[in-house]
């Protein structure tokens, strides 16, 4: 088992953020291929390379409602000078024009038509009139004009989207536009969130004084999808060892993630369940903060991490350590979207532990991305998340001073091939 002896070596004390990274991008499962519609691939992650099976646009057409003209017919057309044609029929979107048409002739076209072979320029309606079946042009500007040309976007056989991009709607458009409706994709990291905590209460339901409203449950879900994962089980356990053992047990999902009960209390089963059920532990407890009990365990090829119960702990353990596993999973790259900031203000870590500080960033013209904070960092305090951007990691007794550059990892979540 990969990284088992960190584990054993390392059982009583604390490895470092860099030691729990190596050792979850190394116990990272083979990813896994599918082909789906390419509805059901929306928000997936490409497994291969597609490439054009045809010509964008198909056809040479008008990018305007106009004539379409021969050029050596108006190329002295002017509003003291009007050339006259005859209009010898029409070509519209989804029905094209048949005929030839010959010197001193024109036809009607409509955005998007077919222009014919004939033609080579497009003259703007707005340009022109018409009189008894003629077309008087009193304007041209080039030759070619407004005239898209057949694989002038793409030709054949071009590279159109690269492995590991993920499908948005822009590129989903590009897809259907050539006509691909199956797409291979890596298959999504199924996750299984349970969450424990006897004094949780859902959204909505009375609570009592001495009960907590559950956030853990919807932010996890949210940052599993947000990370291209798909959640197949959701689970709230009460702080009893058996209810934890039986809830992972029952997991089937690549992936378990355990949101509290993972500390060192008397009511923090989560470590006992997941041994009982078979799970192999790698590492548990990181020099951070927040989120030092921050658990990782497997069971073949199914893995499990154990989340603090502390909502912002939760979240931040979750982004920095469990999203790139999950992109990973679809075939992206392990690590952050990240840039680099300038400090409007001095930020200190005068703590004994590495510190993730939240941070809000903001653009100012001459010094490009900017950072600052709010005192208020605390594991309890989800303002400290809800406002801010993303975060920076400042080693103890750290301090970065105003006007120094820092790299932040940021939360909107992209990555793709470099």
């Amino acid at each position: 088992m990969k990284n088992e002896h960190h584990y054993q070596r390392q059982q009583k004390g604390i490895i470092s953020i860099d030691e729990g990274l190596a050792i979850i991008s190394e116990n990272i499962p083979v990813c896994r291929r599918m082909e789906c519609s390419l509805e059901e691939g929306i928000g997936r992650y490409l497994a291969t390379d597609i490439v054009a099976p045809e010509p964008s646009p198909r056809y040479t057409n008008s990018a305007m409602d106009g004539f379409a003209v021969r050029w050596q017919d108006v190329l002295h057309a002017s509003a003291e000078n009007p050339v006259e044609l005859r209009i010898v029929g029409e070509s519209q979107a989804g029905t094209s024009f048949s005929n030839s048409v010959g010197s001193g002739e024109a036809i009607r076209i409509s955005t998007g038509a077919v222009v014919p072979n004939d033609c080579d320029t497009v003259i703007r309606v707005e340009d022109t009139e018409e009189q008894n079946g003629s077309v008087i042009v009193h304007a041209v500007r080039s030759a070619g004009q407004d005239v898209r040309y057949m694989g002038e976007e793409f030709t054949a056989g071009e590279l159109l989207l690269q492995k590991g991009i993920r499908i948005t709607a822009a590129r989903v458009a590009l897809l259907a536009s050539v006509g691909i409706a199956r797409v291979t994709v890596f298959r999504p990291c199924e996750v299984a969130v349970l969450v424990t905590g006897s004094e949780l209460v859902s959204v909505g339901e009375n609570i009592a004084d001495d009960q907590i409203r559950d956030s853990n449950m919807i932010m996890l879900v949210a940052a599993i999808e947000e990370a291209g994962g798909k959640v197949v089980q959701t689970l709230r356990v009460a702080d009893e060892v058996e209810a934890t053992r039986q809830a992972i047990a029952q997991t089937e999902a690549d992936l378990v993630i355990c949101s509290g009960g993972i500390s060192v209390g008397r009511h923090d089963h989560v470590k006992k369940a997941a041994d009982t059920c078979g799970f192999v532990p790698l590492f548990w407890r990181i020099l951070q903060k927040p989120g030092k009990p921050l658990y990782f365990a497997r069971q073949g090829e199914q893995m499990l991490f154990g989340l603090p119960g502390n909502p912002v702990s939760a979240f931040m353990c979750f982004t920095h350590y469990v999203r790139p596993f999950i992109t990973a999973m679809n075939g992206v790259s392990f690590g952050w979207p990240m840039v680099s900031a300038e400090a409007v203000h001095d930020i200190e870590n005068r703590g004994k532990r590495p510190n993730m500080i939240r941070v809000q960033l903001s653009w100012r013209h001459h010094n490009g991305h900017c950072i600052s904070y709010s005192a208020k960092q605390g594991s309890h305090m989800l303002t400290s998340l809800a406002h801010a951007d993303g975060y920076i990691i400042l080693e103890p007794g750290q301090k970065l001073c105003a006007g120094e550059r820092i790299d932040v990892y940021r939360y909107d979540f992209s990555r793709e091939p470099v």
